[in-house]
């Protein structure tokens, strides 16, 4: 288990920093942690305390939000793509990128679709958000949140679902067409990002059962779908996909 420590401690000291959301399963915090332990990359855990002044983060990294991966004295990347070129950079070994040009464009455009801006991580998140202010119009947090993610209104929520759903159907298209080829992964014959990113993300449809994934029960609705489409796209083999990826590489009960 990585050391923990406040962002003050964490700011002027050499090596990985890790900026993590603490006590949620945050999905890019999930995976961005899930990355550097695959790699066996040495990281000391950052999170937020009351010691900490609320502009620290901002100063630091350009940015309000989490995960941030700190390298010696470079600047601070905060965006999974960026995170995840930084661990490659750092450690060759294992690589987590798929081999072939073609292979890795479809992987970086599938990767995008899970954690990028109107992906699947994206877009999950909204609907926790219009549900939310549905049965509270007046939730302070929840408006905090749907004013910092930029773009929110009531009518993205029906976008929100297809989107989500599309996603789903590619991966489960792809995770067919690999196992039908003998393989476990969605490239090739060993774990790769786009292995993490999904199985990390589908916490955000389906969460892990409480002993191993220990959300608070008021918020656990918040990261469950309930609309049918979406859970008829979460396929038998995505969920054992995550499961065997939790399982084999990133560890349980969770670590939050």
């Amino acid at each position: 288990m990585a050391t923990r420590i406040s962002i003050t401690e964490a700011r002027n000291l050499p090596g990985m920093r890790l900026l993590l959301l603490q006590g949620l399963p945050s999905p890019w915090s999930l995976a961005a942690k899930g990355i550097l332990e695959v790699k066996k990359i040495p990281y000391l855990r950052v999170h937020s305390t009351p010691d900490d002044s609320p502009e620290l983060l901002g100063a630091w990294t350009g940015q309000e939000s989490y995960p941030v991966a700190a390298w010696e004295q470079e600047r601070p990347r905060s965006g999974w793509a960026e995170i995840l070129l930084l661990a490659e950079r750092i450690s060759s070994e294992p690589s987590l990128l798929p081999d072939g040009d073609a292979d890795r464009t479809l992987f970086f455009g599938l990767a995008h679709e899970i954690c990028g801006e109107m992906g699947l991580g994206w877009c999950r998140r909204l609907l926790a958000i219009h549900e939310g202010l549905r049965a509270n119009p007046e939730a302070a947090f929840l408006k905090h949140l749907a004013t910092k993610y930029g773009y929110y209104s009531p009518d993205l929520a029906g976008e929100a679902v297809a989107r989500v759903v599309s996603v789903l159907n590619q991966l489960d298209s792809l995770l067919e067409l690999r196992g039908a080829e003998g393989s476990h992964y969605f490239f090739g014959d060993r774990l790769g990002a786009l292995d993490i990113y999904w199985a990390t993300f589908s916490n955000l449809i389906e969460p892990l059962p409480p002993e191993q994934c220990a959300i608070p029960d008021t918020l656990r609705p918040m990261f469950t779908a309930s609309d049918a489409g979406t859970r008829e796209a979460f396929t038998p083999a995505l969920r054992a996909h995550r499961d065997f990826v939790f399982h084999e590489f990133l560890g349980l009960p969770m670590d939050l």
